[in-house]
């Protein structure tokens, strides 16, 4: 299989990845607001102990999700970085010296 196989796989799987981080975080926040929404319908008078609780929450949820979705980012762009190959690492004279041998 070819390098390029490889490398379209793993942006593949980098989509994949960032697609779920998202909606896994969509889904943490939603639960947490609807809870908050059914908490602050039965103790109305607890409304800014909910609210911060679930601001709180919320905001670790999104770190949560903005960290996998920069982790899958990374890991897009360094699929593509080429990898130098011994022989073109060294200086063109240690190539000459070696092929005179």
């Amino acid at each position: 299989m070819t390098e390029t196989l490889y490398i379209g796989l793993g942006y593949i799987g980098a989509g994949i990845g960032a697609g779920l981080v998202l909606v896994g975080a969509g889904i943490g926040i939603g639960k947490a607001t609807a809870s908050a929404a059914e908490g602050t319908a039965r103790q109305p008078e607890a409304v800014n102990a909910i609210r911060v609780t679930m601001i709180i929450g919320a905001a670790l949820i999104e770190g949560l999700g903005f960290f996998a979705l920069v982790i899958c980012l990374f890991g897009a762009l360094n699929l593509s970085k080429p990898e130098i190959s011994k022989t073109a690492a060294q200086p063109a004279a240690q190539v000459q010296t070696e092929a005179a041998k």
